[in-house]
């Protein structure tokens, strides 16, 4: 890369100064080095601030090798992003143009290199004058060094938490996929290793300083989310069987394993030790029906149980409860559909509760703060994948760590945590006799097949720009039409109108869901009159627009029909996901995985279909149901059609919408290419002591 005009030793902008010399980026935090792919980016786009700088000339000028794609791109940005403290939703520094490029929007200052002519000999200065400029330099450090460690201690904002992950590196070398990593007193990590491909794994023990490790518990079932012992003497470990969930402990000395409880086999659940390590609070079975499983403490020296939590079956179940560092305040999730809202209460009365996130939203762990007045919390919480901080009463606060899954804070501030990196396909079969193909391959997450009423094109959601967005896959031609959508949201749920000329698209704004409509033609997506805030999953029919209403996991479907300005209830309730046509309607209720099947004209039920799935593998073609049922492929005839096996040797295994039928036995699925789960550690994540 050229240097332009006079060479600067240094940059300022906003609350930061890089000095490209020394890859040295100062800021309110602190100091950190950054490494030479991100310091050639800063760079570049600190060379022309204020210009337009397409994806294709960034990659030319920036990368040293010529494979690189867009994708790689998108994560380097994001991760420059991340260093900087900066919000893709409400850019300081870096911000995204719709037609793919990127343009540095910050004040920008050049510090210039001195000439010759500008610098004073050493020999001409004043010896009083040297020595001044001495002592003020000593006090100008010393007030500088205060006003860092005053930040760092006081006010450690995203911008200084992101710097201090800008040390991670891997804990482990092993291929396999990392789980749920814990620290223990000693300042070792408590981890599950698995291969990915069944249900064996192992519990772990490792040394951060000399990457000793100890393999504590090797079986043939999964073995999940690890808690050590405050007094570093056992660890405990929830044991999922086919069904089933175990409450276990395995003791460091002897690695003796003991039962101690039934749990109920909820996704994420783990157990907390409370009491100073006398009691286990975990996941207990459902009180009835009418109930999900909430949590339970375990009084292990007398052998009692008591129940803490009984939560409605559509608030979803009760898991992954953790203790503040003062132990008067205790944080779980209740997780339905993937999705999860945090809820604070208090130690141990459990009397009150607050909600700390506006809505659900994909989440997967979280962790105190060593000083207990901020969590950390892996999950999609803003546009992507990653560790957030979340502080009672404020919005997340993006961190880093894209692709975090788990997270643990120790007392000195180190950070530990699993990071994932999906890459899922959707392959298509155009009739029974053809091969599947993939369509849209990229090494990120595609997903929500969606065809066009004349089956000639795919609609897509793709996270290969960062956030997810939606393509257009022409299958004539095979080309991939990227829509001009917003980057500031997430896109997702693409629906096809009638005629096929236009998409119903989701977009999380900020705090809310809303529902647009794209016309193909116009490249401008337009919020959909007369839907109220947070509808979800539009679909518009020949005389009317459904969607999902309310709040939560379980909501009302929607209609407003044609001509209306006023939206009304369908008449079918609880409803976590649904599929429909002109005349059919499918949807899966609360607390069940067979999908129900009713008439728009008498929303009753006329057909129950069995599935043991609980996801979002089923779609409807005019009367043509096809849906995924143990491992099978099946398709149904509406109304009383016997169900008939699909010859597939694929079948779908992704997340969200991942079945589509098109014309003519046409099917789109998606399908889970690789998965990589690694734990990355930092040593410097969070300043000791109080903030």
């Amino acid at each position: 890369m050229d240097d332009r005009g006079t060479p600067a030793i240094a940059y300022r902008f906003l609350d930061w100064r890089y000095e490209p010399a020394l890859r040295r980026l100062v800021g309110p935090a602190g100091e950190a080095r950054l490494k030479p792919l991100l310091d050639r980016l800063l760079r570049r786009l600190l060379d022309e601030p204020g210009a337009v700088l397409a994806r294709e000339r960034l990659i030319d000028e920036v990368w040293t090798r010529r494979e690189v794609n867009d994708e790689v791109l998108s994560r380097a940005i994001a991760e420059l992003r991340g260093v900087l403290g900066d919000d893709a939703r409400a850019p300081r520094y870096v911000e995204t143009l719709s037609k793919g490029g990127y343009r540095w929007i910050a004040p920008v200052d050049r510090i210039a290199a001195p000439s010759p002519a500008d610098a004073s000999p050493q020999g001409t200065r004043a010896p009083w004058r040297i020595a001044a400029t001495a002592v003020l330099a000593v006090v100008a450090g010393l007030a500088a060094f205060a006003g860092w460690w005053h930040a760092r201690e006081r006010v450690a904002g995203p911008a200084a938490l992101a710097m201090g992950l800008l040390g991670a590196h891997p804990l482990a070398s092993d291929p396999r996929l990392e789980y749920d990593a814990r620290f223990d007193p000693a300042g070792r990590v408590a981890y599950v290793r698995g291969t990915g491909d069944g249900d064996a794994s192992e519990l772990v023990l490792v040394d951060p300083k000399t990457l000793a490790e100890r393999v504590l518990w090797q079986d043939d079932h999964a073995l999940r989310r690890p808690a050590p012992s405050p007094d570093g003497r056992e660890i405990a470990l929830t044991r999922y069987l086919d069904g089933g969930c175990e409450l276990w402990s395995v003791a460091l000395v002897d690695l003796q394993r003991t039962h101690l409880a039934e749990c109920a086999p909820a996704p994420q659940t783990g157990p907390e030790w409370v009491e100073g390590g006398e009691a286990l609070v975990f996941t207990g079975s459902a009180a009835d029906a009418a109930h999900a499983p909430g949590l339970v403490v375990l009084d292990r020296r007398r052998g009692m149980r008591r129940v803490l939590t009984t939560p409605d079956i559509a608030e979803g179940a009760h898991v992954d409860a953790r203790l503040s560092p003062d132990r008067t305040r205790l944080v779980y999730a209740s997780r339905h559909a993937g999705e999860e809202q945090l809820w604070q209460a208090d130690w141990p009365a459990m009397r009150t509760r607050t909600a700390l996130l506006d809505r659900s939203e994909p989440a997967y762990a979280h962790a105190f703060e060593p000083a207990g007045n901020a969590l950390w919390v892996a999950g999609d919480l803003t546009l992507y994948r990653a560790l957030h901080r979340l502080r009672a009463g404020h919005r997340p606060e993006l961190i880093g760590g894209r692709g975090a899954l788990s997270i643990d804070l120790a007392p000195n501030g180190a950070a530990v945590w699993a990071e994932a990196n999906y890459d899922a396909d959707v392959w298509l079969r155009a009739n029974a006799q053809a091969p599947w193909r993939v369509i849209a391959r990229s090494n990120r997450y595609e997903s929500q097949p969606e065809f066009s009423p004349d089956g000639t094109r795919i609609a897509l959601i793709s996270n290969r720009s960062g956030a997810e967005s939606v393509l257009v896959v022409d299958l004539r031609d095979g080309k991939v039409r990227p829509l001009a959508l917003d980057p500031a949201f997430r896109w997702l749920r693409p629906t096809w109108t009638p005629r096929g000329d236009a998409l119903v698209i989701t977009a999380y704004e900020d705090r809310h869901t809303r529902l647009y409509r794209y016309p193909l033609d116009g490249d401008v997506a337009t919020p959909i009159a007369h839907v109220e805030t947070d509808a979800f999953l539009g679909v518009e029919l020949a005389d009317r627009l459904v969607y999902l209403g309310g709040h939560g996991n379980s909501r009302p479907l929607m209609q407003l029909r044609a001509g209306s300005t006023v939206a009304e209830p369908a008449g079918i309730e609880a409803v976590t996901t649904y599929r429909a046509s002109n005349d059919w309607v499918v949807w899966r209720a609360q607390g069940s995985t067979d999908l129900h099947v009713a008439r728009w004209l008498t929303p009753t039920i006329v057909r129950t279909l069995a599935s043991d799935d609980d996801g979002e593998a089923f779609t409807i073609t005019g009367d043509v149901v096809t849906w995924l049922d143990h491992g099978a492929l099946w398709r149904a005839n509406l109304p009383d059609g016997t169900p008939v096996k699909i010859a597939s040797d694929r079948v779908p295994d992704g997340n969200g919408p991942s079945l589509a039928a098109g014309k003519d036995g046409a099917l789109a699925l998606v399908t889970l290419t690789s998965l990589g789960i690694d734990l990355m550690i930092a040593e410097a994540a969070l300043p000791p002591g109080p903030r």
